[in-house]
């Protein structure tokens, strides 16, 4: 009887300390999913802004050759180009168009639905698998990395991110060959670095063209600024005045962007202590996401 009894206190202790393993895991997981969204949700709102600084900085160049373009010497009439369509709609981009934006959010698609992957590991032999429009989306995903379709900053690391996607992709639509959130975070670690190296490329390149839009608005401003003096001497005070306030309404200035950069290392160094850690419990990697990746997402969607 004695035996009996210690037998089922020792099963009892195992249970337990099995079920504490799981539930720090599931909240790691959780977490980790969590920070990894916030991250995303960052680095699509500048993409976003990126488009629209493009846009207004296309219809203010236009605005200026229209203000500048001298008529015909011998019709008087001015030429038919440039033309200024006031149109919303009118607005084409050309840097960062509709079809690139699409590639990078599947990019973005692709990190997501790794962390979400690595969630669904946490729930034991219940649930294991992500539903079947998570797993499309990764077959989607698989398929333009395969066809090379993923661009890089610099074209020579273009095929090592197309391969890096594929590699993802590969586990989020078949995880179960994964027992642990260990093994799986440790073999997809250097697709992720990768991946998540080429976004913060991109990030560093779009806040040089930001810059590089603001310097051109504030030179055309000046240039208009120049003619109001020679115009209309000290009433074009006035004109100054109006461009200093329009200038903070035009310019599109981006928060900063080695924070967001710093909130995708956070992924990273996130997903490497997941490699190392045996039951989850308290990953100091873990919070930092997090607070990183709030902090960066209330920045930048205020900032869309």
């Amino acid at each position: 009887m004695k035996v009996t009894r210690l037998r089922a206190g020792l099963g009892a202790i195992i249970c337990v300390s099995a079920c504490a393993g799981l539930t720090q895991m599931q909240d790691t997981a959780a977490k980790f999913d969590q920070g990894v969204h916030a991250a995303t949700t960052a680095e699509l709102s500048l993409f976003i802004q990126v488009q629209a600084a493009e846009c207004s900085r296309n219809f203010y160049s236009k605005g200026f050759d229209f203000a500048t373009a001298q008529p015909d010497p011998k019709t008087g009439k001015f030429p038919l180009e440039p033309t200024l369509d006031l149109r919303p709609s009118a607005c084409i981009h050309y840097e960062l168009d509709d079809s690139q934006l699409a590639i990078r959010r599947k990019l973005l698609a692709a990190i997501t639905l790794y962390a979400d992957a690595i969630q669904t590991l946490t729930n034991g032999t219940s649930d294991t698998n992500l539903g079947a429009s998570a797993k499309t989306l990764a077959g989607d995903i698989k398929a333009l990395g395969a066809q090379q379709k993923f661009t890089t900053v610099e074209g020579t690391g273009a095929a090592a991110l197309n391969s890096a996607v594929v590699i993802i992709a590969t586990m989020i639509i078949d995880h179960s060959s994964y027992k642990h959130v260990k093994d799986a975070a440790a073999a997809m670690s250097e697709a992720l670095s990768t991946i998540v190296n080429e976004l913060e490329a991109e990030n560093s390149a779009d806040a040089v063209g930001l810059s590089s839009k603001a310097d051109g608005l504030v030179n055309e401003m000046r240039t208009g600024l120049s003619a109001a003096r020679d115009r209309y001497g000290p009433a074009s005070f006035l004109d100054i005045v109006s461009a200093k306030i329009a200038i903070r309404s035009l310019i599109i200035t981006p928060p900063n962007i080695a924070q967001l950069n710093e909130t995708l290392d956070a992924v990273v160094k996130a997903n490497e202590a997941l490699a190392r850690s045996t039951n989850g419990g308290a990953i100091p990697e873990i919070s930092n996401l997090i607070s990183r990746a709030q902090q960066a997402s209330t920045l930048f969607n205020s900032f869309r």
